[in-house]
Parts: C-alpha cells; structure tokens; sequence
C-alpha cells in the first residue's frame, strides 16, 4: 500500500502502465534536478554583487547537488529497485521530489529574507515554473500534486504575506496563492482526462484480449472439428475406394450384357458418392478458407486437356458428348495455381454434366476480348430446361458461411464449391442463357509466362499429309478441323453412309470415325465400321474409332486395321496417336502389360483396398507381399529380400506411412540401397503430396486405386 498514492481507476491497477509512467516520470525528474542547481549557481553569481556568498547559500547548494545524484541513481537502478515493489518505489519517488521542492523553496525564503535584489525576480519565476511543471508530473498521482505545491508555493506565500513591506508584497503573496488552488484545480482535470484515457484504452484492450482469446479459440475448435470431419470423411472414402476397386475389376471381366450395366450403374454410383465426399471437403476447405492458391508457372492447355480428358468417360455414362474449343490465342504458359485451376474447372464441368438432360456438353477456352487486363475466358454450355439462371447465379453468389435453412442446395454444392475456388484466384463468375442453352461464364485474371516456347511442332510430322472426320458434332468438326489444319493437313468431313456408298478411291491418309455414345446406337454403327474396314482392307488409310474408354469391350468383334482414340482427345495425344499408327500396320486388340519377376510390398491396413490393388498387381504378373501397419512395412522392407517397390497408405495404425517411409529411408542411409515407395491415400491435396515427398516417398497416387494409374506408375519405377 502506497503512502501517497491509491488508484482510482481501473487503469490505476494495471502494472503495466503504472510501470511505464513510472519509468517515463523518473527520467524526467533528472532534468530538473540538475535545472534547479544550474540557476542557483545563477542566482548565487547576480547575488555577489551585493556581498559575499552567506554559508547557507553553500548548504542549500550541497543540498542541491545531493538531490540530483540521488535522481541519478533512481534512473540507474530503476528496474532493480522497482523490482522489489513499486509502490515502495513511488513512495520513495514521490518524498524525494517533496524533498526537492522543500529545499528549492527553503532556499528562496532564505535569499529573499536577504538584502534585496533584481535577480529575486527571476527565482520567483522560476519557482513558478517549476510549480507549473510539477503539476502535470504529479497530476497522475492523485493528491500528491496538492502536497507537492504546498510545499512549494505557500512558504513563498506566507513570507511575503508576514513582511508587507509595500502593496507589492501583498500582490506576489496573493498571487502564489490563487496560483496555487489553480493548478490543484488544473492538476485534477488532467488527471481525470490522462486517466479517462488510459482508462478507456485499458478497457479496449481487455475487450480486444478477450476478443483475441475467443478468436483463437473458435480457430482451435474450427480445427478440431475440421480434423474430426476429415477424418471422418477419409473413413467414408477408404470403404468406397475398396467398392470401386471392386467393380472396376469385375467390369475387366466377361459379363453379359444385362450384368455389365449393373456394374456400370454400380460404378456409377460408387463415384458419385466419391465426387459427393470430395465437394464436402471442398466446401469446408472453402468455408474456413484452410488454403490459398499459390502461383507457379504452368502449362495450361495440358493441365485443362488432361481434366477434360478424365471427364471423358463420365459424360459418356451420362449418354452425353463432350467437346471443346481451345482457342489458338490463350497462351500455353501462364502463372497460377495448377491444382486449385484444375480442380474449379473440373468441378464446374462435373456440374454441366450432372446438370444437362440430353446432346452435348460443350468447352469454350479463350481469352476475354473485353476485359482490361489479360483474363482467360471458360464458357460451359449444356442444355437444361429445368435449373433456371436466377437459381444457378444464386448458388454462384452464396455466401458458404450462411447457408439458407428452408432451401435444399445440397444439388448445387458442387457449383458452389467450384465459384468458391474460382472466386479465391480472383475470377468473376456468372450464369446467362443463350441459344436455348445455359451457359457458365468464369473470367478468370492470369499471367502469361514469359517463357512461352513450345516444343509441339506437329507440322514437322504431318504437312502435307490428309484426313477425313466422319460424323462429328458440329463442336468436334469446327475444333478438330482447326486443330488439323493448324498443322498444314487437308481436312474434310463426311458421313459414314456416303462413304460406304461411294464407290472412288479413298485418298486420305487417316480416317477418324466418331463413334456415338450410346452403347445401342454404337453397335449399329460398328457394323457400318466394319463394312469401311472390310473395303479398306488392302488401303494404305488408317482406320480410328473416336469413342469413349467405357466402349473398348465393343471393338472385340471388329475384323481389320483399326485405332482406338479416347474422347475428348489432346493435342498432344491426338498427335501421338496419329504418328505411332504410321509406324505400325494395325492394332486389333490392346494388349495388357505384363511385368514379371517384379517383387512388390504393399502396406494397406483397409483389407477389401488391399486385395483391390493385390489383385491388379498380380494381373500383371507382379509378385505381392502384404502387411498391415507401418511398423510391419518397416520391418519387411528393411530385412526380407530386395523389393522393387513399395506402395504405402499413408493412414494406418501402429505407425503411420510417413513415419515408416522416414525409417527405410534411415536404413537405407548405411545399406546404399533405394527402393521407390510410392504414397496411396484419399487426401489429395498439396500439403498431403508436399508431406509425402518430403517423408523420403518418391511418387503420389489416390483412391480408388485405377488399373490404368497403376500400371503408369509401375512403368514409371519399376521398367
């Protein structure tokens, strides 16, 4: 308990700035210390001129001089005084700054009980100064200020008022004293003010702390609930990864006709409770803005064509062509983030296609003419009568923090995760009708590269040379026409049944059928097909079925030099195609790829995911050895005979992929082995691919594990 001070205001009780106060009010008193014995030394100078230095002049000086060294070592050592209590450190404070004001004004009584002089003049206004500087020092201290100018002020006051000698006397005395109540009266409206502030900006940062303290813990608990959901919905996918696998195995088999569209609905399904899992982690990942696109330079026109590409086969279970048109002025490099524009542009196909009725779903990739700045335009036409653009531009704009609750948006999630995403990289999105069609409009700002080279030189291979369309959308025809003929090969477009009726010489090169995409028209038009290749048996024109993956099984009955072409195809792979049919003379049937004496160890602890990915290896002709946790894939790895490759799920129990990845790569360190290990999880994201490559794992794969995606990475690593 201090002896001068007691707060009042909240502020008052707050140590923090009582100390910084403290600190700031110390520093000052030095300056005046060593003020008051600079004009003593003044004053004693002026007062020689009426006689010699009187002995208490010399006392009051030493006085002085004390007093200042003494501020002096309250300054040096203030935060180990202050250290042992700061209310015992502003008692002492406050006394030695009454004590100074006791002297200053002990000696002003003393030199004006003395012969008079002008200099008196200046100590008396000095004395005022002081008196006025002290009072917003010692304002914030509450009464101290009171004490402290009655120390100063009224012993000048009373001398003068006890001498009157002249109506001058009386005055000065007066004076002092209406000064003094002044500044008493001056002193509280600073100390209400300076504390009504500190007061007020104390309490704005305790509402700011406990502001602060709740945020972070609705961010802890956002977390942990997002943790919970994932994990969640990873166990949802694990399950659903084994049931794909499954059905994709048994799709491979011989089933008739009736079972093969069972397992085709099957598959269906399974992938539309996949892509339903994902957009919910999407949303979250949206909602609570868990990740921001990071820029790198990229090929464009790859990574768009390899989505379309995926799309394929899901808009020909849908019954629906896909097409798109990839204008020859968007460039090919550009700075974005490749994975987040990969994944909005897939999502937002995904919706055209859930979303369309019937006919085809059609891509447009420009650049946006009227924007001011370099954008690429993506524009998604699909015929649907029943979603309006008022109710599809609403699902574009809604906030995913306020969800309606008397409106089911659940079927338009994917479109709104899909804005979301675009939207986080900067792009405008809209909704318009025209031609009868909807049509999703993205603007989307990129950054050309500067590095804009491009090592696709088709004319090289095909100038000169000649090819026929035959029976393409009108898409197809306009896109693959100007693909064509961009690389100097003569275009023209035909129907199969004026083909087979004219009787001329075929003087083409190649000849590209589009095949349709439902499977009961398709086996129509493969008897036509076969007719065109019985007559070209002896032609030097190569035959390809432009068709859909899901429609291999339908050539096996085809006789005669065919190709076989996925749809909707890149240019790269279209290219790729053409050259190698001009190096081989037919391709009746694909061959599947075998690799033998390859020794593999899978860790999966998901047993129906384990005999999914067991299976496909063995179908290769791969040697599978299978464990359950990391700490057994540890072990095995590291102790039985060399493997030529490793796949490991990253989530399993005992020790997780990563950590068992860590302790191979540790023990290969002294053996100077490496074996791949390949990452298999249903997290794909760039922190769990950045997380698995930086554990020592060499490749990333996700679930369901796809024959196609396996046999890739099995030519990638093992030969």
């Amino acid at each position: 308990m201090s002896w001068f001070y007691t707060p009042q205001h909240k502020a008052q009780k707050d140590r923090a700035i009582l100390k910084r106060i403290d600190e700031t009010l110390s520093r000052q008193g030095l300056p005046s210390a060593i003020l008051h014995f600079l004009v003593f030394l003044l004053l004693e100078w002026q007062w020689l001129d009426v006689g010699p230095t009187p002995t208490g002049s010399y006392v009051f000086g030493l006085l002085l001089v004390v007093m200042a060294a003494w501020r002096f070592i309250m300054i040096a050592q203030f935060s180990d005084w202050y250290g042992r209590g700061p209310a015992r450190w502003r008692d002492w404070f406050i006394a030695s700054g009454f004590l100074h004001a006791a002297v200053w004004t002990a000696y002003m009584v003393y030199r004006l009980s003395g012969p008079d002089h002008p200099i008196e003049l200046l100590g008396l206004l000095y004395t005022l100064a002081v008196a006025s500087g002290g009072t917003f020092v010692y304002s914030l201290y509450g009464r101290t200020v009171r004490i402290y100018l009655a120390i100063l002020l009224w012993p000048v006051a009373v001398y003068y008022a006890f001498r009157a000698a002249g109506d001058s006397h009386w005055y000065i005395s007066l004076a002092f004293v209406a000064l003094y109540f002044y500044l008493v009266s001056t002193a509280g409206r600073v100390s209400e003010l300076v504390w009504g502030f500190l007061t007020h900006n104390h309490e704005l940062k305790q509402r700011l702390r406990a502001l602060e303290q709740a945020r972070e813990a609705n961010v802890i608990q956002a977390s942990s609930n997002r943790r919970f959901i994932n994990q969640l919905l990873h166990r949802v996918k694990n399950p659903l990864s084994g049931l794909l696998g499954v059905l994709g195995m048994l799709s491979h088999d011989e089933q008739s006709s009736e079972h093969q569209g069972m397992l085709n609905i099957a598959r269906r399904s399974g992938h539309s409770i996949l892509d339903l899992v994902n957009d919910l982690e999407a949303f979250i990942e949206q909602r609570d803005q868990s990740r921001v696109p990071q820029n790198i330079v990229f090929n464009l026109r790859k990574t768009l064509e390899h989505a379309l590409s995926d799309m394929g086969s899901k808009a020909h279970e849908h019954g629906l062509e896909l097409a798109y048109m990839y204008h020859p002025e968007v460039p090919e490099r550009i700075e974005s983030d490749p994975q987040w524009l990969s994944n909005a542009f897939r999502r937002l196909l995904d919706f055209a296609l859930e979303s369309a009725e019937e006919g085809e779903i059609t891509v447009r990739i420009a650049l946006d003419n009227r924007a001011d700045d370099e954008r690429l335009l993506l524009s998604f036409y699909f015929g649907n009568d029943e979603s309006s653009v008022e109710d599809l531009n609403a699902a574009i704009n809604r906030n995913m923090d306020t969800l309606p609750e008397d409106e089911d948006v659940s079927d338009q999630l994917t479109l709104m995760v899909a804005a979301a995403q675009f939207k986080a990289m900067g792009a405008e999105l809209q909704a318009i009708e025209k031609d009868g069609l909807k049509k999703l409009r993205v603007s989307l700002p990129i950054k050309s590269s500067s590095q804009q080279a491009s090592s696709f030189r088709p004319a090289r291979f095909m100038a000169g040379r000649s090819v026929m369309l035959v029976d393409m959308t009108p898409i197809n025809e306009r896109a693959l026409t100007a693909e064509f003929m961009s690389w100097d090969m003569t275009v023209t477009a035909w129907q199969i049944e004026r083909l087979l009726d004219d009787e001329g010489e075929l003087d083409t090169d190649f000849i590209l059928l589009n095949i349709p995409v439902e499977d009961a028209r398709a086996q129509e038009y493969l008897r036509q097909v076969q007719q065109l290749l019985d007559r070209l048996a002896d032609h030097r024109a190569r035959v390809f079925l432009y068709a859909s993956e899901l429609q291999r099984g339908l050539f096996s009955g085809l006789t005669g030099p065919f190709h076989f072409i996925e749809k909707p195809v890149s240019r790269d792979d279209l290219l790729r195609h053409l050259r190698e049919s001009l190096e081989e003379t037919h391709l009746d049937k694909v061959e599947e790829y075998r690799c033998s004496n390859t020794r593999v160890l899978l860790a999966e602890d998901n047993m129906v995911n384990q005999k999914v990915v067991s299976r496909l290896l063995e179908r290769m002709g791969v040697s599978v050895q299978t464990c359950v946790n990391g700490q057994e894939a540890a072990r095995m790895a590291t102790t039985d005979s060399p493997y030529d490759l490793v796949i490991m799920d990253c989530l399993m129990p005992r020790m997780d992929g990563l950590e068992s990845t860590r302790k191979i790569r540790q023990h290969e360190l002294s053996s100077g082995d490496h074996v791949p290990i390949i990452a298999m999880t249903a997290e794909d994201t760039p922190e769990q691919e950045r997380a698995c490559l930086a554990a020592g794992m060499d490749d990333f794969m996700t679930k369901p594990v796809s024959y196609e995606n396996l046999v890739t990475l099995i030519q990638r690593w093992v030969g």
